[in-house]
């Protein structure tokens, strides 16, 4: 028999999921279910979001305060609910005396408490302003905000490989004037041009890492060997510029990752108007004694 009658009170079963050889050690224990809709409103966000929740509490005893910090089933899970009774069921005793009214105030403890506490947080990024969706994981928004940051340092990237393609051309025309004798022009030429040649492919090589997906090294790779008579002011002249590249990209890659990792915790809470009830119900949950 019923511990509860209420009239005028929907009430719903949540269907029990046992076979009925398992039926004889549960019971049906009172709660109460309080659907509703909520509204996440911020205007510097952008955002506009809507949710369906469904909170349950279990029925005191005697008159015992109800406790919405505990719910009777867990947060946020579809409840497969019936009109009716299984009768392999029975109910658990209890002297309980919670009347239409008590639902009601029921109901009003809840709202205060989601008012007061409810927040939906999202990720924010304070240089760009870009704020994640409610869905989104940090990782899905940390990729936004690598676009946004990779976007901000192209600029300065192309303006570093242009001074640093200038800087190599000035070497080339330098080194192009100086004088040398007939026997050594064909071998100065050929090391001239390998040297020449495999700078400007590792200069090539640094600028298109960074300005890829993923970032690389930006460390110069040193040669190790020579190409007929050294031309050692040559060599010195091409590493240094190369090391200073290599620096400038380092420190931008820097940059970069304090960009792309930057982000705070942006939370929203519930007006009174923004929440609405659907249903209050009755909710009659199995138990295992």
């Amino acid at each position: 028999m019923k511990p509860i009658n209420i009239n005028g009170v929907t009430e719903y079963w949540l269907r029990f999921a046992g076979s009925d050889e398992e039926a004889g050690k549960w019971r049906y224990k009172p709660a109460i279910l309080v659907e509703c809709t909520i509204n996440f409103r911020s205007l510097r966000a952008g955002l506009n979001h809507s949710e369906e929740r469904n909170y349950t509490a279990w029925i005191s005893q005697s008159d015992m305060a109800i406790d919405w910090d505990s719910p009777a089933t867990p947060p946020h899970t579809e409840l497969k609910m019936q009109l009716h009774n299984d009768s392999n069921l029975a109910y658990v005793a209890g002297n309980y005396l919670t009347t239409a009214n008590d639902l009601e105030q029921y109901e009003g403890q809840l709202i205060e408490e989601l008012i007061r506490k409810e927040r939906l947080r999202i990720y924010f990024n304070p240089v760009f302003g870009l704020f994640s969706a409610p869905e989104d994981g940090l990782q899905d928004f940390l990729s936004q905000v690598a676009e946004a940051a990779l976007s901000r340092i192209e600029p300065e990237l192309i303006q570093l490989r242009r001074k640093f393609e200038l800087q190599i051309e000035q070497i080339r025309e330098s080194h192009c004037d100086r004088e040398v004798s007939a026997e050594e022009l064909s071998d100065t030429l050929i090391t001239r041009n390998m040297r020449f040649f495999e700078s400007e492919n590792r200069l090539t090589e640094m600028f298109s890492t960074l300005a890829g997906s993923v970032f690389g090294a930006t460390k110069p790779r040193r040669e190790t060997e020579s190409f007929g008579s050294p031309d050692d002011q040559l060599r010195e002249d091409l590493e240094r510029v190369e090391q200073e590249a290599s620096n400038a990209l380092r420190a931008l890659y820097e940059e970069y990752l304090l960009l792309a990792n930057e982000y705070d915790i942006f939370e929203i809470g519930l007006q009174p108007d923004n929440l609405q009830v659907i249903r209050r119900a009755l909710l009659w949950i199995p138990v295992a004694e």
